[in-house]
């Protein structure tokens, strides 16, 4: 304990002081946003053209049907189309199920935001840093959190609504 408290004492003498602290970090902050924000807004545009004009979500939606309809979320199909553009933007799902059933709503607000991985946004930030992790890894982790999101999030809908 003395000799983590005496080496805790050398890093606070020879760091900057809390100004030069806070200056270099909204540095490294503006750098950060300016070489990411390009590719956020690219694939977020590039996934509303690709949602919108293509039935590429759609058919990446049938991974999810089976658990929509297994759990017997009101609408499976859009459900699990919703499901799938998640991947490249969070909140393009809001978009297909404004029309859709109380429960499908639900599900899909709450899949929005507990599957965290998109291509948007935290996708092209982990790539960006020494993360040895690749793209087809993330998209299966994607895949994992989605399905799990579906069977835990549809009985909690049930339940409460």
């Amino acid at each position: 304990m003395k000799a983590a408290w005496k080496q805790a004492m050398e890093a606070a003498e020879h760091s900057p002081s809390i100004g030069k602290n806070i200056g270099m970090n909204l540095k490294d902050g503006f750098i950060m946003t300016m070489a990411i924000l390009p590719s956020i807004l690219s694939v977020g545009l590039l996934g509303l053209v690709l949602a919108e004009f293509t039935p590429v979500f759609d058919i990446l939606g049938y991974i999810f049907y089976p658990f929509t309809l297994l759990m017997q979320v009101p609408e499976p199909l859009l459900a699990a189309k919703a499901s799938a553009i998640e991947i490249a933007e969070m909140f393009l799902p809001a978009l297909l199920v404004v029309d859709a059933p109380i429960i499908t709503k639900f599900v899909i607000g709450a899949l929005s935001v507990s599957a965290i991985l998109f291509f948007s946004a935290l996708i092209p930030c982990i790539l960006s840093t020494d993360i040895p992790v690749s793209i087809p890894k993330l998209i299966v982790i994607w895949i994992e959190r989605t399905i799990l999101t579906i069977l835990i999030v549809t009985p909690i809908a049930y339940l409460l609504l």
